[in-house]
C-alpha cells in the first residue's frame, strides 16, 4: 500500500526551480542530509559516539560538524587531554 503526501510549496520558491523534478530533488536532498546530521548529534548529545565518529555518520568532516552542532547549541565536549593532544 502507498502513502500519498501532498505538499505545497509556495510559488516563489517553486520557480527559483527549472523543473518540478529539479526542485524535488533538492528539496528530498537537503532534508536527508540535515536529518543525517540531526541524528548524529542525537546520538553524540546521548554519549553514544564521538563528536567525530558524528561526523562520519553524517557524511561531513569534523570542522564542518563542530559548526553544525554550535549552530544547534551543542557545544563540543573537551576533556583535558584532548585538548593537550591537539596542542602537541
Amino acid at each position: 500500500m502507498k502513502d500519498t503526501v501532498l505538499v505545497e510549496i509556495p510559488r516563489d520558491l517553486a520557480d527559483m526551480f527549472s523543473t518540478r523534478q529539479d526542485m524535488l530533488a533538492d528539496i528530498l536532498r537537503l532534508g536527508l542530509r540535515q536529518l543525517k546530521v540531526h541524528e548524529a548529534l542525537l546520538l553524540y548529545e546521548q554519549d553514544v559516539v564521538s563528536l567525530a565518529r558524528a561526523a562520519e555518520l553524517a557524511g561531513l568532516s569534523l570542522h564542518e560538524m563542530i559548526l553544525q552542532a554550535r549552530a544547534r547549541g551543542i557545544q563540543p565536549k573537551w576533556s583535558d587531554a584532548m585538548v593537550e593532544d591537539d596542542l602537541a
